[in-house]
């Protein structure tokens, strides 16, 4: 279980260098302001579905929300979409989740100025 940890924190890691690498990074663009699952809540039963808004609306072209297992493989991988309503807002059909703790990845260009935002937070499914 440890190695397990241990590969997911790296590809987060790595995910996040990269993303944060990348020229025209700012603190205050298209980052996350809310999601439907909370950082670090504990939910009794699993959600079907992701929703986060960010603070800028999102380029659909390379923005994504990602739920990542606790082996660190990506169960929907750049399944995410922009809403066709709010472009602040990007939703994402879950596959049936069982227990235990689930990250989230998401990264974002800013359709309002082109930088790039990205973070990562878990939560736990306990039943």
């Amino acid at each position: 279980m440890r190695i397990r940890y241990v590969h997911a924190t790296a590809a987060v890691a790595a995910a996040l260098g990269s993303a944060l690498a990348l020229p025209g990074v700012a603190g205050a663009h298209a980052t996350l302001v809310h999601c439907n699952v909370a950082r670090g809540s504990r939910l009794t039963a699993a959600p079907k579905t992701l929703s986060c808004i960010f603070a800028e609306g999102v380029q659909p072209k390379g923005s994504f929300v990602d739920v990542l297992a606790s082996d660190g493989g990506v169960l929907n991988p750049k399944d995410s979409q922009v809403s066709f309503s709010n472009s602040k807002e990007m939703d994402l059909l879950l596959p049936k989740l069982r227990k235990g703790t689930y990250g989230i990845l998401w990264f974002t260009i800013s359709a309002d100025d082109g930088h790039k935002a990205g973070g990562y937070f878990t939560f736990t499914i306990t039943k």
